[in-house]
C-alpha cells in the first residue's frame, strides 16, 4: 500500500505560518503596551512628584508667579498623561484584535490537524485491513497448497 499523504498538507503548512506570523504580531503589540504603559507610569509618577513638591513649597511659602509655574506644569502634565493613556487604550485594543486573529488562526489549524489525525486512523485502519487479508489470502493459499500435496 502507498505511504499516506494528506491533502491538505499544504494548507497546514500555510495556516501554521499565519499562525506564526499572528503570534509575532501579538507579541510585538504586547510589547508596545507595556511600553507604553512604563510611559504612562513614569508620567504618573513625574505628576506625583510634581504635586508634593508644589505642596511643599506652598507650605514654605511662594510667589504668585511660582504657583502659577507650578500650575501650569501640573496641566501640561495631566494632558500628557491623558494623550499617553489614550495612546495605551488604543494599543490595548490593537492587541486584544490581534490576539482575537491568533486564536482563530488556533482554532482553524487546530481542526485541519484533527482531520488529519482522522485521516491517518482511516488510513492505519485501512492498512490493517489490508495486511489482514493478505494474510488471510496467504494462509488459504497454503492450506490448499497442503491438501494437494
Amino acid at each position: 500500500m502507498k505511504k499516506f499523504t494528506f491533502r491538505l498538507e499544504p494548507v497546514l503548512k500555510y495556516k501554521s505560518d499565519i499562525l506564526e506570523a499572528l503570534k509575532n504580531e501579538y507579541a510585538e503589540a504586547a510589547k508596545n503596551v507595556f511600553e507604553q504603559m512604563e510611559i504612562v507610569n513614569s508620567l504618573k509618577n513625574e505628576e506625583e512628584l510634581l504635586v508634593l513638591k508644589f505642596n511643599s513649597k506652598k507650605i514654605e511659602g511662594l510667589t504668585i508667579a511660582e504657583a502659577t509655574i507650578y500650575e501650569s506644569f501640573i496641566i501640561k502634565q495631566n494632558k500628557q498623561i491623558k494623550l499617553e493613556t489614550s495612546k495605551l487604550d488604543h494599543l490595548r485594543k490593537i492587541e486584544d484584535e490581534k490576539r482575537e486573529k491568533m486564536i482563530e488562526a488556533k482554532k482553524e489549524m487546530l481542526s485541519i490537524e484533527k482531520l488529519k489525525d482522522i485521516k491517518v486512523e482511516e488510513y492505519k485502519k485501512e492498512v490493517q485491513k489490508q495486511s489482514e487479508l493478505f494474510i488471510e489470502e496467504f494462509v488459504s493459499s497454503e492450506s490448499l497448497k497442503h491438501k494437494n500435496n
